[in-house]
């Protein structure tokens, strides 16, 4: 018997978007010749394989996921399919049991919560780190009570104090602690409040307000997905309800924002499920694939894939003259893409670099810097790498494992900030030079566009693809898992060829 109520969550709200533009496209007038892994999970879906089980879909890079979603959720619904992000199906748990809830995507609610718990007491730049730190802790760690849940998170989203407030009792305990109280104030959200967005995941899972809806829910994208979401996710299936589970563990590479890298394997285990996977791409060449089976063994090409190809460049200076307009240059860090964005400019060439979120914060810096001239600036910002590192060097050193990671994900960030800001004064004549460069270069924008150079970290690339690749093997590592995945990432992008610039990294 079909299914009438079917949940597809979706990780953003691009891939929601995606996702529904999928389901809504003509069926081809063709029969289509389908694969025998394809054709298993469409099994599952019709409940003629495994029934009663639920399923997690190990999805490979350019394997045809969102197509191979679309079939399934054909053949087994014959009603409306919904699909939303978890924020969205959190937000209608929160509006069943407060009336007239209103959301606002700005920062009011998280400053009101702090000025009700930290009143006038601490200085304006602590209160902006506690309300900073209280608002990605409702988001990422809803169920945070005491000193030290919310510690990572803050290390990893720059929600510490700088030294002289510590000193005047302003330290990381105050800012988590007070974080922790504005949580507990933010979960007694009454009927007509207006809430946010970090609400939407917070409230229903730390007050127990998920409710049973979907005899079938799918989610996609599940590594890149938090706990939270993904309790969510959990919390509204109905009793003997199916879960579907997608996602491909070799793509987490989002665990410094609190990403369950581990889901898949985690609720394969917590939901008894069957595993089923699509290990064949239809993106990439043949020789690109036979690269990425050094990562992922597994991972297989297509028969009608083109053959691909993998070429070696020794120096940015023979990057700078091929790349041309549609290529794609991916680094692990951002500072080496700036120097390079820059040169291209300098040669006549088109380019931007992905990631407004990074230019904004580069521009926070400039102006936290309040420098007047451009060696000012570098002097100053030269202070503030070696002053911040030498800080969290002091907190490793006493750490334990759980917090050591995102210690030194921070150190190289702020290492990162300051070698961009390297790049990006070189020849200019004043700060505000600088600022414009910044605001030039740094945009979300036109991605893949046919008419520019796109320069990305490899996290910003991930979801795309081009038909000519250029990685900067030499900011590549693979200490861990998560920096393999990079790797296979990063390489996996490329559809026709793959260029490998520079020399490997040591260890």
């Amino acid at each position: 018997m079909a299914i009438n109520n079917v949940l597809i969550a979706a990780f953003s709200k691009n891939i929601q978007l995606d996702m529904e533009r999928q389901l809504m496209a003509p069926q081809s007038s063709t029969s289509r010749v389908w694969s025998t892994q394809q054709d298993a999970i469409y099994s599952w879906f019709e409940g003629t394989l495994f029934p009663g089980r639920h399923c997690v879909v190990r999805a490979l890079a350019g394997t045809g996921k969102s197509t191979t979603i679309r079939e399934g959720v054909k053949r087994l619904c014959a009603g409306q399919v919904r699909v939303q992000t978890l924020h969205s199906v959190g937000l209608g748990c929160v509006r069943r049991f407060r009336d007239n809830i209103k959301v606002e995507f700005t920062s009011t609610r998280a400053d009101s919560l702090v000025d009700k718990i930290c009143g006038n007491r601490p200085p304006d730049a602590v209160k902006r780190l506690v309300s900073k730190l209280h608002t990605k802790g409702r988001e990422i760690a809803p169920h945070a009570t005491k000193l030290g849940d919310l510690t990572s998170i803050a290390i990893t989203f720059e929600c510490e104090p700088d030294e002289q407030w510590a000193k005047a009792g302003f330290g990381l305990d105050y800012v988590e602690t007070a974080a922790l109280q504005c949580m507990e104030l933010a979960s007694q959200v009454k009927s007509g409040d207006t809430i946010d967005g970090s609400d939407m995941i917070f409230l229903p899972v730390r007050n127990g307000w998920l409710t049973k809806q979907f005899d079938r829910v799918l989610v996609d994208e599940a590594q890149d997905m938090t706990v939270a979401q993904l309790e969510i996710a959990q919390g509204v299936l109905n009793d003997g309800g199916l879960m579907c589970v997608v996602g491909d563990n070799h793509q987490a590479i989002f665990g410094f924002r609190g990403a369950d890298s581990e889901s898949l394997d985690r609720l394969k285990t917590e939901l008894n499920a069957v595993e089923l996977g699509l290990t064949t791409t239809y993106r990439c060449g043949k020789a690109i694939v036979e690269l990425a089976q050094a990562y992922v063994p597994n991972f297989e090409a297509g028969p009608n894939n083109c053959e691909g190809e993998i070429l070696e460049m020794a120096d940015i200076e023979g990057l700078t003259a091929a790349a041309q307009p549609g290529d794609f240059i991916l680094s692990r860090v951002n500072a080496p893409i700036v120097s390079i964005a820059m040169k291209l400019l300098r040669a006549g060439k088109r380019c931007h670099v992905a990631g407004r979120d990074i230019g904004k914060g580069l521009t926070t810096l400039i102006r936290k810097m309040r420098a007047r001239s451009v060696p000012e600036l570098l002097s100053k910002i030269e202070a503030w790498a070696t002053r911040e590192n030498a800080r969290h060097q002091a907190q490793l050193a006493q750490a334990t494992n759980g917090r050591r990671d995102a210690i030194k994900a921070k150190m190289e960030a702020v290492t990162d900030q300051a070698e961009m800001m390297i790049a990006l004064t070189e020849g200019a004549k004043s700060v505000t030079e600088v600022e414009t460069r910044v605001e030039a270069l740094f945009t979300d924008d036109g991605l893949g566009a046919a008419g520019l150079v796109t320069l990305s970290s490899v996290h910003r690339a991930k979801g795309l693809e081009a038909d000519r690749v250029f990685i900067l093997r030499d900011t590549l590592r693979d200490y861990n898992q998560e920096e393999k995945n990079i790797a296979y990432v990063a390489i996996t992008r490329a559809k026709k060829t793959l260029v490998w610039v520079g020399n490997k990294r040591e260890q």
